[in-house]
C-alpha cells in the first residue's frame, strides 16, 4: 500500500502545483509621488548626507526620480541649525567643517524638509555606543558550518539598562559590506527585543555576522592581507524595527512559499500638517570602530 499511497501524494501535489502557475494581474491604481528620505546620518567630523527622491510604482522597474528643490535641515535640541546643501543629483550635504559635528550622546534631533508646497518632519535622539575591545582571529576546519579558513569575530559588551539598539556593519578592504544577508543589526547584545539580554558581551551569532556571506548565507573566509573594519551605529529602538522589517523584505523571495505579505518599512518621518508618513528613515548615531589586517 505503500508505493500506491505515495503515487497518488505526487499526483495531488503536481496537480495542485500545476494550478499555480497562471499568471494573475493585479491593477494598481494611480498614486501621488510620496517622499523618500534616506537621512542616516552621525556624530562623525565627516560629510553628512540626506538622500531624497520619490516613490515609484511597483512596477515601474526605472530610476525613481530624484528630488533637487527641497530645503533641508537639522535643527539640534539648542537650536543649533545644520544646513544640508545639494551637492548632486538628489543628494544634499553637510560639511561639519562649517559649524561643527551635528551633536554628542543624549542630544535631540528634528529633522524639517520643505518640499513642492509641504514640509516634512521627523525626530530622533543620538544614543550611547559601546567600544569595540578587539576583533579575534580564528582559523577553523572540520567544521560543519564553515569551510576551512581565517573567521573573526568582534568583541563589545553591551551597556547595561534594556534598550540599546546597534547596527553593526563590516567594512572589507575599505568597502562596506551592504549584502542584504549581511545586514547585522542587534537589540541590547543580542538579536531582538524579546531575548532579555542585556549588560553583556555581544552573544555569538551577533558577532559571527561580521564575516562575508554567500548567496547560500555560508561564510566566507577572510585571506591573509585583507583588512577588516568594524562599526557599531547606535539606533534608536525606532531604527531598530525600520531595520527589521527592511530586512525582512529585501530577503522575502528566499523564503519560497512562506514569503511575508509585501509592505512598506514604517517611517518616522511624515507631513508636519497632515501626519501622512512619507518613506524612509531619521536616525543620527554614534559611531565605535576597530580594525585589524588579517594575518
Amino acid at each position: 500500500m505503500k508505493p500506491l499511497y505515495y503515487i497518488f501524494i505526487v499526483i495531488i501535489t503536481g496537480v495542485f502545483m500545476s494550478g499555480c502557475e497562471d499568471a494573475v494581474d493585479i491593477p494598481l491604481g494611480e498614486f501621488d509621488p510620496v517622499l523618500v528620505v534616506d537621512a542616516w546620518v552621525n556624530d562623525m567630523p565627516e560629510l553628512q548626507v540626506i538622500t531624497l527622491s520619490e516613490a515609484a510604482t511597483y512596477f515601474d522597474s526605472n530610476q525613481t526620480p530624484k528630488v533637487n528643490d527641497a530645503t533641508v535641515k537639522i535643527i539640534r535640541d539648542d537650536n543649533q541649525e545644520f544646513n544640508f546643501q545639494l551637492s548632486e543629483d538628489g543628494k544634499y550635504i553637510y560639511d561639519p567643517a562649517e559649524f561643527g559635528v551635528l551633536g554628542e550622546i543624549g542630544n535631540l534631533f528634528e529633522l524639517q524638509i520643505q518640499f513642492d508646497g509641504q514640509e516634512y518632519c521627523a525626530q530622533t535622539e543620538l544614543f550611547r555606543v559601546p567600544l569595540i575591545d578587539s576583533i579575534p582571529l580564528e582559523f577553523r576546519e572540520d567544521d560543519i558550518f564553515f569551510d576551512d579558513g581565517i573567521y573573526a569575530e568582534f568583541i563589545a559588551r553591551d551597556f547595561t539598562g534594556i534598550g540599546d539598539a546597534y547596527w553593526i556593519k563590516t567594512f572589507k578592504n575599505g568597502v562596506f559590506r551592504n549584502n542584504p544577508r549581511e545586514l547585522n543589526i542587534a537589540y541590547d547584545a543580542a538579536f531582538d527585543a524579546g531575548s532579555g539580554v542585556d549588560g553583556i558581551v555581544f552573544i555569538s551569532p551577533v558577532r559571527d555576522l561580521i564575516n562575508p556571506v554567500d548567496d547560500d548565507f555560508s561564510p566566507i573566509p577572510w585571506l591573509a592581507g585583507e583588512t577588516i573594519k568594524i562599526e557599531i551605529h547606535s539606533i534608536s529602538q525606532d531604527a531598530f524595527q525600520f531595520m527589521e522589517i527592511a530586512r525582512d523584505q529585501i530577503q522575502n523571495g528566499d523564503n519560497g512559499i512562506f514569503a511575508l505579505p509585501l509592505a512598506n518599512t514604517r517611517s518616522n518621518i511624515s507631513n508636519c500638517s497632515s501626519g501622512d508618513l512619507s518613506l524612509g528613515f531619521f536616525n543620527v548615531a554614534s559611531i565605535s570602530s576597530a580594525s585589524r589586517e588579517i594575518e
